[in-house]
C-alpha cells in the first residue's frame, strides 16, 4: 500500500530529522522519570509523597501542552513553538537545581512539562503532515528507547560530579542539543485540517477512540512500571538485578520501528492495536501474580516491547486517518495523561503496600478496556463505508 500524499507537504531531510528528533528528546524525561523522582527527593530533601506532586505536575503539563497543540495547530508556527519550548525547558531545569521553595519547585516542574509538551506535540504533528512522515513516527519509539539506554548509563556516571542534580544537568544538555535542530523546523504554520474537511471530520469518533486507547494503555502500563522496583524485590531480585532487567528490557524495543513499519505496510487497520493490547493484558496478569523472578523478568520484557510497539503504531495510524497531525498530537498527550491518571487511580483504589497482586488486576482491566474503543473504531469505520456505498 502506498502512503496517501493529499494535503501533505514535501519536507527536506533536515526538516524531517528535526521533526523526528526534537519530540523524541523532549519526551525522554518521561522515560527517565524514576531518576527525576529520586533527584527531587534527595536534592530537595523531600519525602516521596511530596516529590510525587512535582513529577505529576510535570507529566500532567506535558499532556495538557500536547493537547493544546492539537487544538491550536493553525496558530502555532513550528519553529517558533519549538524554540519557545526548548527555552522553557532550559530555564526550568536550571531553576529546578537552584530553587529552595517547595511550591516554587512544583511550579518550575510544571513549567518544564509545558516546554516538553509543546515540543512533543508540534514535532509529531509536523511529521504527520509530511510526505512519508507517518512511517517516521515508528522510529520515534526506537529513538526514545535508544536515548533511554544512554540515559541509564550517563546519568549515574555524572552523579559523582553533579550529585543528584546530574539528571537535571543531563536534561539541560539534551535541550541544548535540540537547539540547532530547531532552526530546521518548518516556519509556516501547519494546516488546521485537510483541504475540504470539516472540524467534525477531523475530531470524530475514530480520533476519540485512538485517544482512549492511548490513555488506557498508558494508564495500565505505567502504573505497573511505577512499582517495577518494589515488585522485583518481592520476587527476590536485588537492585543490581532490577537495574540490569530495566536495561535489557529496553534493548528489544530498539527493533520496534522495523516491526511497526513492516506491520503498518501490510495492514493499516486497528487489528495490530488490539493484538498488542491483548498481549499486554496477558503479561499484566502475570506481572505480580507469579512470585517467580524468571516469569517476572519475561513479563517485563514482553510488556515493554508491546507498550512501545502500541505507542508507535497508534501514532502512525493516527497520522494515517488524520493527516492534519491533530490526532497524532492528541494521542501523544493521551499517553502522558495516562501516566498521571493510572498511578493516581491505583493509589486511591488499590492501597498497594506488601501485596502487589492488585496491580495485575488493574493492568489486566486497563489493557482489556482498550478493546472497547477499538471495537467502536471498527464499527465507525464500517458505518462510514456503508454510507459511501449507499
Amino acid at each position: 500500500m502506498s502512503e496517501p500524499t493529499e494535503g501533505l507537504f514535501e519536507a527536506s531531510l533536515l526538516q524531517k530529522l528535526a521533526a523526528l528528533s526534537v519530540p523524541c528528546m523532549a519526551s525522554l524525561p518521561v522515560m527517565v522519570m524514576p531518576f527525576i523522582f529520586s533527584a527531587v527527593i534527595e536534592h530537595h530533601a523531600l519525602d516521596s509523597s511530596t516529590a510525587t506532586y512535582a513529577t505529576t505536575a510535570e507529566i500532567g503539563m506535558i499532556a495538557l501542552a500536547s493537547l493544546f497543540v492539537s487544538l491550536m495547530l493553525r496558530l502555532l508556527p513550528p519553529r517558533l513553538t519549538v524554540l519557545t519550548g526548548l527555552s522553557i525547558i532550559l530555564i526550568g531545569q536550571v531553576l529546578t537545581i537552584y530553587t529552595s521553595s517547595v511550591i516554587a519547585l512544583f511550579v518550575v516542574r510544571a513549567f518544564v512539562g509545558l516546554g516538553e509538551g509543546l515540543c512533543m506535540g508540534i514535532g509529531f504533528a509536523c511529521l504527520a503532515q509530511m510526505v512519508g512522515g507517518a512511517r517516521l513516527l515508528a522510529y520515534a519509539s526506537g529513538i526514545v528507547a535508544a536515548l533511554s539506554l544512554i540515559s541509564f548509563l550517563a546519568i549515574p556516571a555524572l552523579e559523582p560530579y553533579f550529585g543528584y542534580a546530574s539528571v537535571f544537568w543531563f536534561m539541560v544538555s539534551v535541550a541544548l542539543l535540540c537547539l540547532p535542530l530547531a532552526v530546521f523546523m518548518p516556519k509556516a504554520k501547519l494546516k488546521q485540517m485537510a483541504a475540504g474537511a470539516s472540524v467534525w471530520q477531523v475530531i470524530n469518533i475514530k480520533s476519540i477512540s485512538l485517544f482512549a486507547v492511548a490513555l488506557l494503555a498508558s494508564s495500565g502500563s505505567n502504573t505497573l512500571w511505577l512499582y517495577f522496583e518494589q515488585v522485583g524485590k518481592s520476587v527476590g531480585m536485588t537492585m543490581s538485578d532490577i537495574g540490569n532487567l530495566g536495561v535489557s528490557s529496553s534493548a528489544p524495543t530498539l527493533l520496534v520501528p522495523f516491526v511497526a513499519n513492516y506491520i503498518y505496510a501490510k495492514t493499516k487497520t486497528v487489528v495490530p492495536i488490539m493484538v498488542a493490547c491483548m498481549v499486554s493484558a496477558a503479561a499484566a496478569y502475570y506481572y505480580s501474580a507469579s512470585g517467580s523472578w524468571l516469569i517476572f523478568s519475561a513479563v517485563v520484557v514482553v510488556m515493554s516491547f508491546a507498550y512501545v510497539f502500541l505507542l508507535a503504531y497508534v501514532r502512525m495510524f493516527a497520522a494515517h486517518i488524520d493527516p492534519t497531525g491533530r490526532t497524532t498530537a492528541a494521542v501523544s498527550g493521551a499517553d502522558s495523561l495516562g501516566m498521571v491518571i493510572g498511578p493516581l487511580v491505583a493509589a486511591v483504589t488499590l492501597h498497594v503496600v506488601d501485596d502487589f497482586s492488585p496491580l495485575s488486576n488493574f493492568g489486566l482491566m486497563a489493557q482489556g478496556l482498550c478493546l472497547i474503543p477499538c471495537v467502536i473504531f471498527i464499527l465507525a469505520n464500517a458505518s462510514k463505508h456503508k454510507s459511501v456505498v449507499a
